[in-house]
């Protein structure tokens, strides 16, 4: 079994998605850049062509536009549509999702809603939580510090999760972060939330939410004794990452 990852769909389908056909979008993302134009049907077939029934996908947040559960139907069909057991966490534009329990109810039988908490893999305990913009960055006000501070509360809860998990499993199993927001500024300055991967021994950390020229803004690689990757459909070329 393998696991793979992959955030932002950014889905709006106001009907039911068809392969082999154009699908009808009521917000087409190709007027952000021309790398999103087709992204639906060149997401589809890439993930057909690599993920095994048996497999996992983690996906960090953004899967749709909608604004309610009525309005995303149509979106969690089409997650339906696509082999292996999707982990879906949340972003911030998933409107949609109210409670876990109603997000959950609305979803296909292969997708799995977790929030601030772990999920166990075969490589590894994944800690979920949205995450939000980091202090140092453009615009960041007093009301991103109240929701920072909530953040980084819930990244602890996951990450505990985490080791709770993993004792039970044995304590061998690797602990990986994966958010929605990426844990630095967009000057990549060190965080408390990087700050809270170290405690917890964090070895690798996944988020999204960065497109078009901020992706170039993107923290990769080796920081800190964690390795960072940001995994955004667009930037992915909406093909799901292997990672473990």
């Amino acid at each position: 079994m393998s696991v793979w990852i992959i955030s932002d769909f950014h889905l709006s389908l106001s009907e039911d998605f068809v392969p082999g056909q154009p699908p009808q979008l009521y917000k087409p993302m190709h007027v952000f850049g021309e790398e999103w134009r087709g992204h639906v049907e060149r997401l589809y077939a890439n993930w057909l062509e690599l993920v095994q029934p048996e497999d996992t996908v983690l996906v960090p947040g953004d899967l749709s536009w909608a604004i309610s559960l009525q309005e995303g139907r149509f979106d969690f069909a089409f997650l339906g549509m696509l082999p292996g057991r999707i982990i879906l966490s949340k972003g911030n534009h998933d409107y949609w999702w109210d409670t876990k329990a109603k997000a959950q109810s609305a979803l296909p039988p292969n997708v799995t809603v977790i929030q601030n908490e772990a999920w166990q893999l075969p490589c590894a305990l994944a800690a979920a939580t949205r995450g939000w913009k980091c202090p140092g960055a453009n615009g960041f006000d007093g009301e991103d510090a109240k929701i920072y501070r909530r953040e980084c509360l819930r990244l602890e809860m996951a990450l505990q999760d985490a080791v709770k998990k993993r004792d039970a499993a044995g304590g061998s199993l690797p602990i990986w972060a994966v958010l929605h927001f990426p844990p630095v500024n967009d000057k990549r300055d060190y965080s408390e939330m990087i700050e809270l991967m170290q405690k917890y021994g964090v070895e690798r950390c996944f988020y999204g939410h960065l497109h078009g020229m901020k992706r170039e803004m993107a923290l990769q690689g080796m920081h800190w004794g964690i390795e960072f990757a940001l995994v955004s459909s667009d930037f992915l070329g909406h093909r799901p990452l292997l990672i473990g």
